[in-house]
């Protein structure tokens, strides 16, 4: 692996730890928008990470152009379902912990995977 690569890497990797840092801390606080931008950061940082191992992934829908299709459209908003979703979950997390209480719990795994699985088929075209 080059340095450019590894500089890929490295950044990607910080990006993912400020992101999670951000859901950690205020998902207990019940910051929902600030767990939002945690899990956008973390999804940035993941890709970068990607990008930084395996190059550019080829995926369905999204083309040299750049052009915005409909395959496009619907990896956006995948990734953007998955992280209010898994947003949801760590707040209903806290949640749980607070109050001690089985339900947030239930909906926490319930969210935080649903959001999981849509987001994974959204960036790569498969579940793992």
């Amino acid at each position: 692996m080059d340095r450019t690569r590894i500089g890929w890497v490295v950044t990607g990797s910080l990006l993912l730890c400020v992101g999670m840092t951000l859901v950690g801390v205020n998902a207990f606080a019940g910051r929902l928008w600030l767990v939002v931008v945690g899990f956008a950061l973390f999804v940035g940082g993941y890709r970068t990470m990607q990008y930084g191992v395996h190059g550019w992934p080829s995926v369905g829908g999204l083309d040299a152009t750049g052009t915005v299709t409909p395959g496009v459209l619907a990896r956006v908003a995948g990734l953007a379902l998955s992280v209010v979703l898994c947003a949801y979950g760590f707040l209903f997390m806290g949640e749980a912990v607070r109050a001690s209480a089985w339900e947030p719990t239930l909906l926490s795994g319930a969210a935080v995977v649903s959001g999981y699985v849509i987001g994974h088929v959204a960036a790569n075209d498969e579940v793992l």
